[in-house]
C-alpha cells in the first residue's frame, strides 16, 4: 500500500515561525558583511581629498576610478544575482567576499607603491565592484527569504540601511588612519568574513526546496528553524507563488505579470542611484572651500550616511501602517526638497550656517539612502524565488546606468569653464529625485500593510 508523500509549503513554514533566533542570527551576519560592503563602498569619497593632493591629480581624474567600481557593481550585481539562483545564495556570498578582498588588497599595494598609477587603481576598483555589485541583492534575496512576513519588509531595510553606517565607519577610519590604509582594511575584514561565514551562513530555504537533492539538508535547516524535529527530508517542499513564468528569467521580468513592475523599478533604481552616488562619491568635494569648512563638508557625508539607518528602518516600520507606497514616495519627495534646500543655501557668496548644512545633509541621508533600502525591499518582494535573485541582481545592474552616469556628469560639471554656481548643480540633482518620486509611486507591486496594522 502506498502512502501520500507530505507536502510542506516552505514559504508558510518561514512565516509561522519566530525571528528569533534562527532569523536573528542570519540579520546579524547580514549586517555585518553589508557594513564592510559599506566601507568598501563609500571609501572614495572620503579618500578623494586625500587622493586629489597626495597624487597631485584634479577632481576631474577621480571620474574614472569612480566609475570603474559601478561598472564593476553592474557586472556582479546581475552575474552573481544570477549565480545566486543557480548555485545557491550562500556559494555566490561567498564570491562576493572574495572579490571585495583581491580587489581593495590589491588597491592597497597600488596606493603603497609610489607611482601613482591610477590605470591600476581603476582596474582594482572593477574588481572590488564585482564584490559590491553581488552583496546588496544577494542579502535582499537572502533575508526576505528567511524572515517571516511579518518583520519582512523592516528587516530588509535594516539590513540595507547597514550599508551606508558602514559608510560611516569609514568616516571614522580616515581620521585614524593614512588614507593607503583604508583599501587595506576593506580587503582584510572581508577575508576574515570569508572564513568564519562560510560555515556559519545557511543557504536559502526557498532555494533548497527548488532542488530535491537538497531536501535532506532543508529538513534538517527547518527544523532548526522551528526548534523541534518535524521533517525528515522526505516531504515534497514547495514554493507557492503567484505570478506567470516564461521560458526565461529575462522574459518573465517582461511579461504581462511583470513588465509594468520592472520598467519603474528600473526607472525609479536607476534616478536614485545616480542621486545617491553623487553625493557618496561627491558631497565633500561639491562644497565650496572657501564657504563650507572641511570639517563640516566631512561630517555632512559621515552624516549622510547615518542618516540611512534612521530613514530605512523609520520607513520600513511605518510600511506595517500604510504601505510602502505612500511612505517610500514621501521620503523620495524628502530628497529632493533637501537636495533644493542645499542648493538654495549655496546661493551668493555667504557662507551658510553649519548646523544648517549639516541637518540637511542628515536628512539627505535618511531620504536618499532610505530610497535605496526601499527600493531592494520592493523589487525582492515583487518577483518569484526561482528568479528573484536574478532579478534584483538585474534591477541593480540596471540601477548602474545611474550610479555610472554620477561620475561621468560630475567630472563634466568640474571641467565646464566657467563652472556655473553649484547651487544649480544641486537643483538638477533634486528633478533627477524627482524623478525617483514618481516612478517609485507608479511601482504596481508594493508591499502592503499588514492586517493587523490595516485594521488598526
Amino acid at each position: 500500500m502506498s502512502t501520500q508523500q507530505k507536502r510542506v509549503d516552505v514559504g508558510a513554514v518561514i512565516d509561522s515561525a519566530n525571528y528569533f533566533w534562527m532569523p536573528f542570527g542570519i540579520t546579524i551576519m547580514m549586517i555585518i558583511i553589508m557594513l564592510t560592503d559599506g566601507f568598501d563602498l563609500f571609501m572614495m569619497g572620503h579618500v578623494s581629498n586625500h587622493l586629489v593632493t597626495d597624487w597631485a591629480i584634479s577632481k576631474s581624474q577621480l571620474g574614472p576610478i569612480n566609475s570603474a567600481g559601478l561598472l564593476g557593481m553592474a557586472v556582479g550585481s546581475v552575474v552573481l544575482g544570477w549565480l545566486g539562483d543557480r548555485i545557491g545564495r550562500k556559494r555566490s556570498y561567498i564570491t562576493c567576499l572574495m572579490f571585495l578582498t583581491l580587489g581593495s588588497v590589491m588597491c592597497y599595494r597600488t596606493a603603497m607603491a609610489g607611482s601613482h598609477d591610477l590605470d591600476h587603481l581603476v582596474i582594482w576598483r572593477f574588481v572590488t565592484g564585482l564584490g559590491m555589485g553581488g552583496v546588496t541583492p544577494l542579502a535582499a534575496t537572502l533575508i526576505s527569504e528567511w524572515t517571516s512576513y511579518r518583520v519582512r519588509s523592516v528587516i530588509v531595510a535594516l539590513v540595507v540601511s547597514s550599508v551606508p553606517l558602514g559608510g560611516s565607519l569609514a568616516g571614522i577610519a580616515i581620521k585614524l588612519v593614512d588614507w593607503q590604509y583604508m583599501f587595506l582594511i576593506g580587503g582584510l575584514v572581508p577575508l576574515a568574513l570569508f572564513v568564519l561565514f562560510g560555515y556559519l551562513l545557511p543557504e536559502s530555504p526557498k532555494y533548497m526546496a527548488q532542488h530535491p537533492a537538497l531536501h535532506a539538508r532543508l529538513a534538517r535547516t527547518l527544523n532548526r528553524l522551528v526548534g523541534e524535529k518535524r521533517y525528515d527530508g522526505t516531504e515534497q517542499f514547495v514554493v507557492q507563488e503567484e505570478g506567470k513564468r516564461s521560458s526565461h528569467w529575462i522574459a518573465t521580468l517582461w511579461n504581462v505579470d511583470y513588465r509594468r513592475a520592472t520598467f519603474f523599478i528600473w526607472v525609479a533604481f536607476s534616478f536614485n542611484s545616480f542621486v545617491l552616488y553623487i553625493f557618496t562619491n561627491y558631497l565633500k568635494v561639491l562644497f565650496p572651500a572657501d564657504r563650507v569648512a572641511a570639517d563640516v563638508a566631512g561630517m555632512g557625508l559621515t552624516l549622510f550616511s547615518v542618516g540611512a539607518f534612521f530613514g530605512s528602518i523609520g520607513g520600513a516600520l511605518m510600511i506595517r501602517w500604510y504601505g510602502s507606497r505612500y511612505v517610500g514616495t514621501g521620503l523620495a519627495f524628502v530628497g529632493a526638497l533637501a537636495t533644493v534646500l542645499i542648493g538654495v543655501l549655496l546661493m551668493g557668496t555667504a557662507s551658510p550656517v553649519a548646523f544648517t548644512v549639516l541637518a540637511l545633509c542628515f536628512v539627505l541621508g535618511a531620504a536618499i539612502n532610505g530610497m535605496q533600502a526601499f527600493m531592494y525591499a520592493v523589487s525582492a518582494h515583487s518577483y518569484p524565488t526561482d528568479i528573484r535573485g536574478s532579478a534584483v541582481g538585474m534591477a541593480q545592474t540596471i540601477s548602474r546606468i545611474g550610479a555610472v552616469a554620477s561620475p561621468s556628469v560630475a567630472s563634466f560639471y568640474f571641467a565646464m569653464q566657467p563652472m556655473p554656481g553649484v547651487n544649480l548643480f544641486f537643483w538638477f540633482v533634486a528633478v533627477c529625485a524627482l524623478v525617483t518620486t514618481i516612478s517609485f509611486f507608479l511601482i504596481p507591486s508594493h508591499i502592503q500593510a499588514t492586517p493587523a496594522h490595516k485594521a488598526a
